[in-house]
């Protein structure tokens, strides 16, 4: 009989067993019964011997359809008759579906030894003689590929038109249906399953409902939500601190000599509740809302470093004469109880490399100046010198932010970075001569302003259980008419747990007459030098997970200002600019839960704002943070 009938029979018996005919395969492959052999013919026995005639079909078409892959032809002893199979399984045929008896074997042995065997095939493609433009040929990459119990003669060919025997089409129909039986669930199996479900039918049920109020909360959910582009996420700090000058100091607004135990403990608390928008899913809209108790902390309280925040840098645009920087003064001091706009910043990628951030409030340390190990005021070091440059991120500029742009080109999300960004404070302000000495002028290249730029290379090694990062760093800035040009380093290096990092800059300084940016409010005397050069620098190393996973601690010094060009000299009887401040801190923090840490600092400064008429102060806190 023709290969095409069995493949035909096979689809048919497929529908019968699984009902998982194609869909082309039924309408395209197969032809319709008005053109297909009514029913094969009933086999009648022929002259006696192993060789079986069977009555020719008359064909339907001209061309003999190749559907099931030949098997070599084999005969029996006994006469069978061969069922007759649906007709619309049946393709037409186009010669007498009779067996070649020089090819004939009469047993399951001869036929698995047989020279013209046939492999197993896996795409249609193997088929050299296999066409698309054959009727049959969605039929056969159906039962080949779909399927899998097709296979071909070992020179890769179907032979659609040859003749096949009982014994192939019980071979064939026998891998197709081991090929069902595979797929599909047995009555045992079925009759098991439904046992199953009614055992545990009292918790099936359970589970239904549970599901049921599952989404109906989430339907609820998502029909009252805030916004389905916007996440809230919050940051509470509280922390607990007392310090004292261990002797006296020269307070920096009257330049008078005070005594070290004037100060008590106090409790400062500071809130960010940060809204997240994303648009696309590539940018971010950041609108942070901050609030704060006011609260000080005993060095800011002190005037090291006079910059501002006890005269109110936001409410009165700065004072005359504030420092260039600030030696130590704790982050979240200062923070107001009546609320600010603390961030508003839009992120995102006009290309693949590039991200651009602009808004009318951010900060500098945003964008530059990062540190795995020094850099995160509610995580590790709770200085400003410590978390910052105070050359390449001038404490001006950092703690009341600004308006401005930032761009930063990462070519293939490789090691290599550049950064560059301008921003101004009183950019919400187009009045000229602000402040109490009349000279600073608001605007968007208004004082105070910084330009910088960056070049960052990071990568790992050691199979990337360690890794590195190199800054290369770059200030222009106006601080309240102090102008710098500045350069600075930042390093960092992780060996297993072990993290060790450290800032440098440089800076040239330019103090107009009557200004003085060294840590006194006061202005140079005559003679000394207003132009001048001055270093900063911190190192330090750090340690993740002692003593409980998620720890760190860690532990760094430096010296904030070294000045050169820029003479000591003594008013009001007090020493000024003879010494080098150097700051030393320490901080382990714990973690509590995933959002929740408490962190001890402690702080000491030696000789406090360059001056050896200060005695040292040391201070200490307790920061708990909480994370939302």
């Amino acid at each position: 009989m023709k290969k095409s009938y069995l493949l035909a029979g096979s689809i048919g018996i497929f529908s019968l067993f699984a009902g998982v005919i194609p869909a082309q395969a039924a309408s395209e492959s197969v032809a319709p019964a008005e053109s297909a052999a009514a029913a094969l013919a009933p086999i009648a026995p022929a002259a006696p011997g192993p060789n079986l005639a069977l009555a020719p079909v008359t064909p339907a078409s001209p061309e003999a359809p190749t559907v099931l892959a030949p098997i070599a032809p084999v005969a029996t002893d006994a006469t069978e008759a061969l069922s007759p199979i649906a007709p619309a399984a049946i393709a037409p045929a186009s010669t007498p579906l009779v067996a070649d008896a020089s090819q004939q074997v009469t047993s399951v042995d001869q036929l698995a030894n047989n020279d013209a065997s046939m492999g197993q095939v896996t795409s249609v493609s193997q088929l050299s003689d296999v066409q698309p433009t054959d009727w049959a040929f969605q039929a056969v990459q159906s039962l080949v590929e779909k399927y899998g119990c097709i296979v071909g003669y070992p020179d890769s060919t179907f032979r659609g038109n040859r003749a096949a025997t009982r014994f192939e089409l019980a071979a064939a129909l026998n891998a197709c249906l081991d090929v069902i039986s595979d797929r599909f669930a047995t009555k045992e199996d079925l009759a098991t399953l439904r046992k199953l479900q009614e055992e545990f039918a009292a918790e099936l049920a359970t589970l239904r409902g549970r599901v049921d109020g599952l989404e109906a909360r989430t339907a609820q959910l998502e029909a009252t939500q805030f916004s389905t582009t916007t996440k809230l996420q919050g940051t509470a700090v509280m922390s607990f601190q007392a310090g004292a000058v261990n002797g006296r100091y020269v307070d920096s607004n009257d330049l008078t000599l005070r005594s070290g135990d004037r100060f008590n403990p106090t409790v400062i608390a500071a809130v960010l509740l940060s809204f997240n928008t994303s648009f696309s899913g590539d940018d971010l809209l950041q609108t942070t809302l901050a609030f704060g108790n006011n609260g000080l902390d005993t060095i800011a309280a002190s005037n090291i470093g006079t910059t501002g925040i006890a005269g109110g840098l936001a409410s009165d645009n700065g004072v005359a004469n504030a420092a260039f920087f600030n030696p130590g003064q704790y982050y979240w001091s200062g923070f107001g109880n009546q609320g600010i706009l603390y961030r508003l910043a839009y992120t995102f990628k006009p290309f693949k490399d590039v991200t651009i951030t602009a808004g009318p409030q951010f900060y500098p340390s945003d964008i530059i100046d990062f540190n795995s190990y020094a850099n995160a005021p509610a995580s590790d070091f709770g200085s400003y010198f410590f978390i910052n440059n105070p050359f390449i991120v001038p404490y001006a500029m950092n703690f009341a932010g600004g308006a401005g742009a930032a761009v930063q080109w990462n070519p293939g999300a490789g090691p290599f970075t550049v950064k560059v960004l301008y921003m101004a404070a009183n950019a919400n302000n187009p009045i000229r001569g602000l402040g109490g000495d009349g000279t600073t002028n608001g605007g968007f290249a208004g004082d105070p302003y910084q330009a910088s730029a960056e070049v960052q290379f990071a990568n790992t090694f050691s199979g990337g259980k360690n890794s590195y990062a190199i800054r290369l760093q770059y200030t222009n800035a106006t601080t309240f008419n102090v102008n710098s040009n500045a350069i600075g380093l930042n390093a960092e290096m992780t060996l297993g747990k072990l993290g060790i990092f450290g800032r440098f800059g440089y800076a040239f300084l330019n103090a107009p007459v009557g200004f003085n940016p060294v840590p006194y409010s006061d202005v140079f005397p005559t003679g000394v030098d207003s132009d001048f050069e001055a270093i900063t620098f911190m190192g330090g190393v750090a340690y993740k997970d002692l003593f409980v996973p998620g720890a760190l601690a860690g532990v760094a010094a430096g010296a904030p200002m070294i000045t050169y060009n820029a003479n000591g000299f003594s008013k009001n009887g007090q020493a000024i600019n003879d010494a080098t401040q150097v700051n030393v801190e320490a901080f382990y923090r714990f973690p509590v839960s995933d959002n929740i840490s408490i962190t001890p600092i402690f702080t000491a400064i030696f000789n406090p704002n360059n001056s050896t008429a200060n005695d040292p102060v040391y201070q200490g806190v307790l920061r708990t943070t909480f994370t939302f």
